[in-house]
């Protein structure tokens, strides 16, 4: 997998940024990916885009930065697209429809005052799991009854993560560090997740230029190698095992996707240097520690208690403070941090000598929860 980099980044800034669209976040994106890689526009022959919340984008920035596309396509797969938009990228240039693919996900949601998650309206509906919040409240109420945690265990990762993005200038909540007792007493969206338990929503665009690790040599920028990928999802493991939903037990199943992205790597988790985790929830930050073995089950927020997980410890994660504390683009911006680190361009959450990065993705689609998996090294 190694034969495949990430040669261009663009990162809008984040945040509340009205008189804008959707569209023009993801050609600001394009832009700044363009401007970093050296690479001309006419060049960049493929096109792949996650629709964003609020006005959703239908691609028509590829045409409004003028880009030699010979393919434009649609991907989404909810949280996880971001990832799987690497794989498609890496599917076009292996089949040869394309040379250097860019992957873009924009939203204006916050300043449309959209409800990221609030779920399909049923007026026929009394009672039911209708948003991912909701989803997520479950499997905490799981969580806690199984292994006897409690909120604040999870208020030890919402404090990690703010700690994170309090230092980063880039960061939607720069400069606002949080405390536990902010958080437990933080109104409750559905119990018994709170306030500061649930991530950003925000406007930005991320675009990144996907292809052959030989080509990235010869642009602008210091490539980020993709050394290895894996994927799972609800309808392949199967609702009945339990352990990949909202029944049975609290853990989260990430197989075959921790197999398949250490295998192709060749890598063990004791050779990672950073960690970015999808974090929507604390929960789903939790469980992912303890799914992806840097703790036990039930063990996440002693974990991070015991001075773990913030960027300047042994364990180094989320180190912008990502989903929760950064800027909301969905699986796009663990991966913008990830490159980043690597790229040695985390200003106050650089982690020294970082050569290696595992960035996870996860995603609720029609079919059940979606998860994807990209280990990326330093060239």
């Amino acid at each position: 997998m190694s034969k495949y980099a990430i040669a261009g980044l663009g990162v809008t800034p984040q945040g509340i940024i009205g008189g804008t669209s959707a569209e023009r976040l993801a050609w600001d994106a394009i832009e700044l990916a363009l401007a970093d890689s050296g690479l001309a526009r006419e060049a960049l022959n493929g096109y792949l885009f996650q629709p964003g919340f609020g006005e959703n984008t239908t691609g028509m920035a590829a045409s409004r930065a003028a880009l030699g596309a010979n393919v434009t396509l649609q991907v989404n797969s909810s949280g996880a697209t971001g990832i799987l938009s690497i794989v498609s990228a890496i599917g076009l240039i292996e089949a040869g429809t394309a040379d250097y693919v860019v992957c873009v996900h924009a939203t204006n949601a916050r300043s449309q005052a959209v409800t990221v998650g609030e779920g399909e309206e049923n007026e026929h509906a009394v009672f039911g799991l209708f948003s991912p919040g909701a989803q997520n409240a479950l499997r905490a109420q799981r969580w806690f009854h199984q292994y006897g945690t409690s909120s604040a265990d999870l208020a030890e990762l919402a404090v990690a993560l703010r700690y994170n993005a309090a230092l980063r200038p880039d960061a939607f909540r720069y400069g606002a560090p949080l405390t536990i007792d902010q958080h437990q007493n933080s109104r409750f969206i559905v119990r018994p997740l709170r306030l500061f338990d649930y991530c950003l929503v925000t406007d930005g665009a991320i675009a990144f230029i996907v292809t052959t690790a030989e080509r990235a040599r010869d642009l602008r920028p210091k490539p980020v190698s993709i050394l290895g990928m894996g994927a799972c999802h609800d309808a392949g493991q199967g609702y009945s095992c339990g352990s990949s939903t909202l029944l049975g037990d609290a853990n989260m199943n990430v197989e075959p996707a921790r197999s398949r992205v250490f295998g192709a790597a060749g890598l063990s988790l004791d050779d990672i240097d950073v960690f970015q985790f999808y974090d929507a929830f604390t929960i789903l930050l939790a469980l992912q520690l303890e799914a992806w073995g840097l703790c036990g089950p039930g063990e996440a927020g002693d974990w991070v208690r015991a001075g773990n997980f913030r960027w300047d410890s042994a364990r180094p994660c989320n180190t912008n403070g990502t989903l929760h504390s950064w800027g909301y683009v969905q699986g796009f911006t663990p991966l913008a941090e990830g490159v980043r680190q690597l790229r040695g361009e985390g200003g106050a959450t650089q982690v020294a000598r970082a050569r290696t990065a595992l960035v996870t993705n996860v995603g609720l689609t029609g079919a059940g929860q979606a998860q994807s998996a990209v280990i990326l090294g330093a060239l």
